[in-house]
């Protein structure tokens, strides 16, 4: 399965107390586990079972949303920006074993495993 990636946009807002990301989440398998990652925000998690491998992400998700809230707003810039995003649009990097190609498709998953999704949580 391959995605075009090229014209997904994805965010990060925070208003006040609260943060909303839209990002792509891509779920495959690594050996014996299973991986599911978001590399725009570079939050992963892992378990042997898909289910507990999206338990996993969504405690970390959850430590990144915290650790994020917890920055001064010029901090947040800082590191949103080290993430490669800005205040117009998200540049593409490559992160770890999974990345996205120059034609814009995630590589680095077994065939046949990899599943995309949308996040968008608000957390």
């Amino acid at each position: 399965m391959s995605i075009n990636f090229n014209d997904i946009i994805e965010t990060v807002r925070i208003k006040e107390n609260s943060i909303s990301i839209k990002a792509i989440v891509a779920t495959g398998k690594e050996g014996e586990h299973f991986v599911v990652v978001s590399p725009a925000i570079l939050v992963s998690g892992y378990g042997i079972s898909k289910e507990e491998a999206h338990q996993s992400f969504q405690e970390n998700l959850q430590l990144f949303c915290q650790d994020l809230m917890k920055l001064t707003n010029e901090q947040r810039e800082i590191e949103l920006t080290k993430l490669g995003f800005s205040k117009v649009k998200y540049h593409n990097k490559n992160y770890s074993k999974s990345y996205i190609d120059e034609n814009g498709v995630l590589q680095g998953f077994e065939p046949g495993t990899l599943k995309t999704s949308m996040l968008e949580a608000t957390v």
